[in-house]
């Protein structure tokens, strides 16, 4: 081993035993979360259908006292429970929202996440500090499990735009790398390569068609694997099986597909080999998870494809009970009992290019229109090279300052020729699938 690997460990290890300390020192707060989620994730099914339980219940008790939503539901039937999506959420904001002063352990205000908006409608979510912990507990325990240790050095790979930038100096404490994909061009695929290697990355984390395409210039170009890279982690997309033989094969490392949220956290993953490397472990001891019938609210047979619906058992600060985000499963069980989800559909979200023809990830247009004030839903469609159209659906009768806006952040990231059209609408278009796609590619 060189003496820049050895180099390269001895930091990472610094920085881990670093932050434990420093948990340490303000009462272990993240270390007992990741503990909880250890023991009940590999603990027998029993002894965590057991702790999953009680945490419903203390969770499903707590929203019908403290959020005057949940008032008059039956804390013993989950059942009682209307079904919740972002729009219900959205509207009956203020009524689910649980004053600070009621959680023992909020010492300060609740944290606002807010989501990428991939559907085209902005998401905010309030959350106390233990959900805060929890968060980052699930984000190191279930990176272990496939072999990439918190602060390894990790490519991080999504749309760092002026709202979500880390500082140079949170950098180097997480030991991330901070990469923003909202250009695609060979050049920068070029220097993605070339700071992989110079950093000796051991984890690449990013959207499923990103690595596809990173893959793909590797092949094409016919560059030697990472040696240093252990793990790529895709999430926000379907992996596909084209997909996780590139990054295989070219990258050199394994993949696996992590089912994850903005407005919760790690929903599910992938294991990196072995018989069971292609369905989804369902992170039971954060989430109650449910698969309904897709034209009824009853339950899904097992192995039946239905509509994902998730509770998460620790946001006491905006309780998200029966949540249904817009995901489609088939959910199954192990022989003693255990859940797994065999098949996750996420939306499918079209390609997009810049005025140069060059690709752009989609999810740049949800993380850049989640910050224009006034938007309560879009969708993107490309018409021609160069040529634009954003359907708006505006919060307000008044569209002072959203044009400008818009146009301002598209030619941003998409190039200052670009044609830009917006147009004022009171409904997305709906396909004949019944769904709504924020982003289209027509040219």
């Amino acid at each position: 081993m060189s003496k820049l690997n050895i180099a390269a460990e001895t930091y990472a290890r610094f920085l881990r035993w670093s932050y434990w300390l420093k948990d340490l020192l303000n009462g272990g707060r993240v270390y007992r979360q990741y503990a909880d989620i250890r023991k009940t994730y590999l603990g027998s099914f029993a002894e965590s259908e057991a702790r999953r339980e009680k945490a419903l219940k203390k969770l499903l008790t707590h929203a019908v006292r403290s959020s005057g939503l949940y008032k008059g539901c039956d804390p013993d039937n989950l059942g009682d429970f209307p079904i919740a999506n972002k729009k219900f959420l959205t509207e009956n904001h203020n009524l689910n929202l649980v004053p600070e002063d009621v959680l023992p352990w909020q010492k300060a205000p609740y944290t606002i996440q807010r989501t990428s908006g991939s559907t085209g409608t902005p998401f905010a979510i309030p959350m106390d500090s233990r959900k805060r912990c929890r968060r980052v507990a699930e984000l190191k325990f279930y990176g272990k499990l496939v072999g990439f240790n918190s602060h390894d050095k990790l490519m991080q790979l999504r749309i760092w735009s002026k709202y979500q930038n880390k500082r140079k100096t949170q950098q180097l404490r997480e030991n991330i790398i901070a990469w923003n994909i909202a250009d695609l061009s060979e050049k920068k695929l070029q220097d993605l390569y070339d700071s992989m290697a110079r950093e000796r990355c051991v984890a690449i984390r990013g959207y499923a068609s990103t690595l596809d395409i990173f893959a793909k210039y590797v092949r094409d170009h016919h560059l030697p694997p990472l040696p240093f890279l252990k793990i790529a982690i895709a999430g926000s997309e379907t992996l596909y099986e084209e997909t996780r033989t590139l990054v295989e094969q070219y990258l050199g490392c394994d993949i696996i597909s992590q089912y994850a949220n903005e407005e919760n956290g790690i929903l599910a993953q992938q294991s990196v080999s072995g018989e069971e490397k292609d369905i989804f472990h369902l992170n039971t001891p954060s989430y109650y998870f449910e698969v309904l019938k897709m034209d009824s609210d009853e339950p899904a047979e097992p192995g039946e494809l239905g509509r994902l619906v998730i509770t998460d058992l620790y946001n006491y600060a905006f309780p998200m009970i029966r949540y249904e985000n817009g995901n489609c499963g088939i959910m199954q069980k192990k022989k003693d009992g255990t859940p797994y989800l065999s098949r996750i559909y996420g939306r499918v979200m079209d390609l997009v290019y810049n005025t140069k023809d060059e690709p752009v990830s989609p999810m740049t247009l949800a993380r850049i229109l989640k910050n224009i004030d006034g938007i309560r839903q879009w969708q993107f469609v490309q018409k021609a090279k160069g040529n634009y159209l954003v359907r708006v659906i505006p919060e307000e009768a008044s569209h002072a300052g959203i044009s400008s806006a818009v146009i301002s952040e598209i030619r941003n990231y998409f190039g200052e020729d670009a044609v830009v059209d917006i147009e004022y609408v009171k409904e997305i278009p709906v396909l004949k699938s019944g769904k709504r796609k924020s982003v289209i590619c027509e040219k």
